[in-house]
């Protein structure tokens, strides 16, 4: 009992100390970010081809300052990655030691692919959607904080939704995942992605929620392919 309560007492300790150092390293990307976020904002404010506009005087710069968050979030995640791989999987999974760059660079590759999607594709399409409601009499005036809340919020969750099929690959190789699960729940992952689209996407309309969708439903027949792949076939078979 002694030694179990030193070994929490252990992972406690580590994981304080490794969420201290993200948390420091997240304060100075945000400074770093916020020091070219006027840059940033530009690449953004390309998909609209307009200005963005201010409705209060201190907007302008909460706006730069959540675009410096966003950004600095998303450059902390390989770290955050690296000490969640070294601390909570490899104590438990040893044999996994050498796969710890490999995986990195995958998560980081797969984060990038979705971002990407959602710049190229369904934020063009999503705000031009939006947009395309103005009439002779009613222009659209986009906000400059809700702009990036929009982008920054759809980019990040299409990153993250892009790891699934990492996540599916060693739940599969622990053999926590299996075909099975996948066999005839498709109805169900349909619901699914409708409801986390639902929730992840910022704006209520359906067709951006739709367009969300489309990815997160992808992603659960790529995750099922994966684990067909990687699973352990049974003896009997």
């Amino acid at each position: 009992m002694g030694n179990k309560v030193t070994t929490i007492i252990a992972e406690v300790e580590k994981a304080r100390k490794g969420i201290a150092a993200c948390a420091v390293l997240f304060l100075a990307l945000a400074g770093l970010c916020f020091a070219f976020s006027e840059r940033m904002l530009l690449v953004l404010v390309r998909l609209l081809g307009r200005k963005l506009v201010s409705y209060s005087p201190e907007e302008g710069f909460i706006a730069l300052a959540s675009l410096s968050l966003y950004c600095a979030f998303v450059l902390t995640l390989p770290v955050a990655g690296y000490l969640l791989w070294r601390h909570l999987i490899l104590p438990r999974v040893p044999a996994w030691r050498r796969w710890g760059g490999p995986v990195i660079a995958i998560a980081a590759a797969l984060f990038a692919c979705g971002a990407l999607l959602g710049y190229f594709v369904l934020l063009p399409a999503g705000i031009g959607f939006l947009v395309g409601f103005e009439t002779r009499d009613v222009r659209a005036l986009l906000s400059a904080k809700k702009f990036i809340s929009f982008c920054g919020t759809m980019l990040i969750a299409l990153g993250l939704s892009f790891e699934a099929p990492l996540l599916a690959f060693f739940l599969a190789k622990l053999g926590w995942l299996k075909p099975a699960f996948f066999q005839n729940r498709w109805r169900h992952a349909l619901l699914a992605c409708t409801v986390l689209s639902a929730i992840i996407t910022p704006t209520p309309d359906v067709y951006n929620m739709t367009l969300m969708a489309f990815p997160l439903l992808g992603l659960y027949f790529v995750c099922f392919l994966v684990v067909h792949v990687v699973a352990p076939t049974p003896p009997d078979e």
